[in-house]
């Protein structure tokens, strides 16, 4: 099969065997789409470290090929998506349904191989289905809308004043979930703000000087909401921080069933921010426009029903 291989400091589209059960509560999914992300794009630059020659991508949804002995409530050819996180199983968090605060927490794409490939082999815990009403590329989206809901357990006052900080399609999907859910005063970052004039702040960059400025902009006591990944440390002026009393809240995932809920309420807009599909074979252009513009959401296409 064609599979996107990040090997050493090389990206490259290869063939290598399709994938194999290897355990019996394992699944095996045919991909027909995958979105691209920042954390995609850090691990092919070698920023984010990642697990020897794999393959690559984590946001993806597609159809049940084969299913492990131990595998119930799945059937051939189902329509699912798949939540890229594991964990160990047996710490105190994954037993509290917290697999991403898992210290030994694996990603798909990053610790093993990921989605950029014609099938994928996945833990059944995994695995969850979709309705025909949901397209492919739309379940594909559901692992940044699950990001972006996580905002909702930062503890923020809905009535306060706030405001996401970003200009991109990460910002403009929070803030829509945001008002979905009732924050009634929060803003998107369109003009410039005038200083100590917010509650709280989400941040979707990580750049020094704008979180200096998202630092000025918070008022005495305010919040300032870490969601991003980005690889490098995060650097905060201690001389605004400690004297204004500001609050750091850093939020992870929402409810991956719950974001998939959300694809279908007719309430939540975000078709606009999906962009359009392209082979494998043209995942350098892929990658490139990735770089250049976060406005809408790239997209491998893996199959020919991959935006039904």
């Amino acid at each position: 099969m064609k599979a996107l291989i990040k090997d050493g400091a090389e990206v490259r589209l290869r063939e290598i065997d399709p994938p194999v059960l290897q355990q019996a509560n394992q699944v095996r999914i045919r991909v027909a789409a995958a979105g691209l992300c920042r954390t995609d794009l850090y691990v092919a630059e070698g920023l984010l470290p990642s697990s020897g020659r794999l393959v690559l991508g984590h946001e993806f949804a597609g159809t049940v090929a084969e299913v492990g002995s131990e595998v119930s409530g799945l059937s051939l050819h189902q329509r699912v998506a798949v939540f890229p996180w594991m964990g160990c199983g047996k710490c105190r968090w994954c037993e509290g349904g917290h697999q991403t605060a898992c210290p030994q927490r694996r990603m798909l794409g990053v610790h093993q191989d990921g989605a950029f490939a014609e099938e994928i082999v996945v833990p059944v815990g995994l695995v969850y289905s979709l309705p025909d009403s949901t397209s492919f590329r739309a379940a594909a989206y559901a692992e940044p809308v699950a990001a972006s809901l996580a905002i909702l357990r930062a503890g923020l006052n809905p009535h306060s004043r706030g405001l996401v900080y970003g200009r991109n399609r990460i910002a403009e999907l929070t803030y829509r979930l945001m008002v979905l859910h009732g924050f009634s005063r929060v803003e998107l970052l369109k003009d410039q703000k005038e200083e100590c004039s917010f509650d709280y702040i989400v941040e979707t960059v990580t750049q020094p000087e704008e979180v200096a400025r998202m630092l000025r902009l918070l008022r005495p006591g305010g919040t300032l909401v870490v969601k991003s990944r980005h690889p490098r440390p995060l650097q905060l002026d201690l001389q605004q921080l400690v004297p204004k009393e500001i609050r750091l809240a850093a939020v992870n995932y929402g409810d991956f069933q719950q974001s998939l809920d959300l694809l279908r309420n007719p309430q939540f807009h975000y078709e606009d921010l999906l962009g359009v599909g392209h082979p494998l074979e043209d995942w350098r252009l892929l990658f490139e426009e990735a770089r250049r513009d976060e406005s809408t959401k790239s997209f491998f296409r893996l199959s020919d029903v991959w935006d039904r």
